[in-house]
């Protein structure tokens, strides 16, 4: 299967690139989120949606990686 980084002809340099802006927005992304939790407990609510969401984001994740390890 091609990834989008095969369909825009990216040579390794691109492809570094790449993977960087995919983690600098996965850490945008918590950040955000434990933005968002501690707003909720500044306003007196307990998140608990948010707070559950994150051991259930690790375990997709890990699944995700065993899933692609095994086919790699």
């Amino acid at each position: 299967m091609k990834s989008e980084m095969d369909a825009m002809k990216m040579d390794e340099r691109q492809r570094f690139c790449w993977y960087r802006a995919n983690r600098a927005l996965i850490f945008f992304i918590f950040i955000v989120w434990i933005f968002m939790i501690v707003s909720e407990f500044y306003n007196g609510r307990i998140p608990y949606f948010l707070l559950v969401m994150i051991p259930v984001f690790a375990a997709v994740r890990f699944i995700f990686y065993k899933v692609f390890a095994r086919k790699g």
